[in-house]
């Protein structure tokens, strides 16, 4: 599966006079890399602190909870990159975590990460023509040098990632639910879940089902059937453009699964809003 950059994001306070939160206490569904390029944060993991310095990055996995902290000081700076299918790009790397989190002393290797992370940002800024594919570039080349990198000696602590403490299963199914409902439109499968959460297609679909009573699929098919419905009632598009805004290309396919779901077909419901939009015109 291609990596996918959720986002860049760089972080620069020239005078930090005083002490504050950069992120209060959160969780992403997808891995997050933040690499310290001058100054240093607390990072608070698992209810554990820990302080970064120039030089150094932290990995978290999905779902592991945590927020920043900047102490005062003459200048901070950092770079945060939200980054989706990291397993295969960076198979060395995932198999390192600590309790969903490791931290990592770019070493002798300082120099050539900064000039990514460097050219990262300038790209991400200026979005030139091609910018995307110049920041996949770089991104691979980033991971490349931090897979090269990994010395264990340098992890602050290792352990098998099939050790890994993961959040409750109610914390899990809220992530995929709420990818669900913001990206019904996009190609979602239960193997796409699986490497972005580092969980086995098995475990999804068992603790999915025991915390709301249905598959991920299940609930991929309701929510987008439920906005198609809604769009059919109060919007005057074509049955194939319906079905293609909630992700489904093939519109025979969608209509069969609509009337399978409802009752009534897609045909039926706009039929049904014309008769009634009539009668409240009269």
């Amino acid at each position: 599966m291609e990596l996918e950059i959720l986002y860049i994001c760089e972080k620069a306070y020239p005078n930090v006079t005083a002490s504050f939160t950069q992120s209060t206490l959160h969780t992403h569904y997808h891995p997050e890399i933040s690499i310290i390029l001058s100054g240093n944060a607390q990072y608070l993991i698992n209810n554990r602190t820990y302080t970064l310095k120039a030089g150094e990055l932290v990995i978290l996995s999905p779902g592991t909870s945590h927020s920043v902290v900047i102490p005062k000081q003459n200048s901070y700076h950092d770079l945060h990159l939200g980054i989706n299918h990291l397993v295969g790009h960076m198979d060395d790397v995932s198999t390192h975590f600590s309790d969903g989190f490791f931290i990592l002393d770019l070493g002798d290797l300082r120099k050539n990460i900064f000039d990514i992370c460097k050219s990262l940002i300038d790209e991400s800024n200026k979005r030139q023509s091609d910018y995307m594919m110049m920041l996949e570039t770089l991104t691979l080349q980033l991971l490349i040098h931090l897979a090269r990198l990994i010395d264990y000696s340098k992890v602050h602590e290792t352990q098998s990632i099939s050790n890994m403490v993961y959040p409750d299963k109610q914390v899990i199914v809220e992530w995929i639910k709420d990818y669900i409902q913001q990206n019904y439109m996009k190609e979602i499968s239960l193997e796409m879940f699986s490497k972005d959460m580092y969980l086995s297609q098995v475990y999804i679909s068992k603790i999915f089902k025991e915390v709301t009573g249905h598959s991920p699929i299940h609930f991929l098919i309701q929510t987008r059937l439920s906005i198609a419905k809604k769009l059919l009632e109060t919007e005057s598009l074509p049955i194939k453009e319906v079905s293609s805004l909630v992700g489904y290309e093939d519109a025979y396919h969608f209509s069969k699964l609509f009337k399978k779901y409802y009752g009534y077909s897609p045909s039926d419901i706009k039929k049904m809003s014309r008769i009634n939009k009539a009668g409240y015109s009269h």
